[in-house]
């Protein structure tokens, strides 16, 4: 009988905890609306596609 190889397991991902970015900055009016003139593009993108 011929043993087959036996691959390799896969690597474990990297599953150390990071900063959040969104958690990081306070939500404040000034951020909410900051997000909200930057999202302009993509919100007329999701319209013409609807």
């Amino acid at each position: 009988m011929i043993d087959k190889p036996v691959p390799a397991p896969a690597p474990e991902p990297d599953r150390t905890p990071r900063e959040n970015s969104v958690l990081a900055e306070p939500a404040t009016v000034e951020a909410c609306a900051r997000d909200y003139a930057a999202a302009a593009d993509v919100r007329a993108l999701l319209a013409r596609q609807h």
